[in-house]
């Protein structure tokens, strides 16, 4: 790379930064089926575009008898938009499913066979669908949460940010974002190893940064990242926090003990600080 910047490479290289990465995402497979094959009721590779890709899981929260409709959260896993799938990512359904949950779990097309436009596209695409066919599945979707992260955590943001921009099915409706060591600021990737497959010029990061647009009214956010986490991740909390914390309903933390990985891991289990944290900032758009 003619552009290389070794700072900023080790400041964002995830991989780079944590040497077992592949052994901990083979045990999130592994979580991740056992997780599926204990779930009879999970609806798996539903449909909402043409794409082999455009597919989501549904896991339907366990909820009273009483209760018709349960609330939705639509989760997007990370991976720099390069890498990874749902199926890496079922086992983090299992907190929220317990605690009343249904849980839209997406796949998005990846780079560089598409940019990160277009992936963006992607996931406001799943939503719409969601919402278009939420009394069939019983979905409550008048305030939705979007839980992301690390990549997953900027197609949040900017679903959110999307929501606002233009008077649509999905106006109003993205109610709470939890962005888990998230890039907001994608000017800050150009001259790392990862920008060889996200092709990001200055012009293009700045149009699909969280930092330059606009969340929708109302919206509420808890932002955290791994108390051992790079530099780079920090520093990409604070910049969105400079832009967004006098627009929301802002919160965000530094958890102990935990790195760009481990954070994400905690989730799937209910007992832990981080699956504690998800549901605590869930529970003020629980509507039983």
């Amino acid at each position: 790379m003619s552009d290389f910047n070794e700072l900023r490479d080790r400041a964002y290289n995830v991989r780079r930064a944590i040497p077992e990465h592949l052994q901990i995402f083979q045990s999130w497979r592994q979580l991740s089926d056992d997780y599926l094959a204990s779930r009879d009721d999970a609806l798996i590779d539903l449909a909402y575009g043409d794409d082999a890709r455009h597919r989501l899981d549904l896991f339907p929260g366990n909820s009273s008898a009483s209760v018709h409709k349960t609330p939705l959260v639509i989760v997007i896993h990370g991976g720099y938009w390069q890498a990874l799938d749902k199926a890496d990512n079922r086992h983090v359904c299992r907190s929220l499913c317990e605690a009343g949950w249904t849980v839209a779990l997406l796949n998005y097309r990846l780079c560089p066979s598409v940019e990160i436009s277009d992936i963006i596209a992607d996931v406001e695409m799943a939503t719409h669908w969601l919402v278009d066919n939420q009394y069939s599945l019983d979905l409550d979707c008048n305030r939705i949460a979007v839980i992301g992260h690390s990549a997953g955590a900027h197609l949040a943001a900017m679903l959110a940010c999307r929501s606002a921009q233009k008077q649509t099915i999905l106006s109003g409706r993205i109610g709470h974002l939890c962005l888990v060591s998230g890039v907001f600021d994608l000017q800050y990737l150009i001259g790392t190893q990862m920008n060889e497959r996200l092709g990001l010029t200055v012009e293009k990061s700045n149009a699909l940064s969280p930092t330059h647009s606009t969340p929708p009214e109302g919206l509420s956010v808890d932002s955290t990242v791994g108390a051992f986490e790079t530099e780079g991740f920090f520093e990409q909390q604070t910049y969105l926090a400079q832009v967004w914390a006098d627009k929301t309903d802002w919160t965000q933390a530094s958890v102990a003990n935990t790195d760009h990985l481990s954070i994400w891991s905690q989730i799937g289990t209910p007992s832990s600080v981080m699956a504690e944290r998800v549901l605590s900032s869930l529970r003020a758009l629980r509507f039983d």
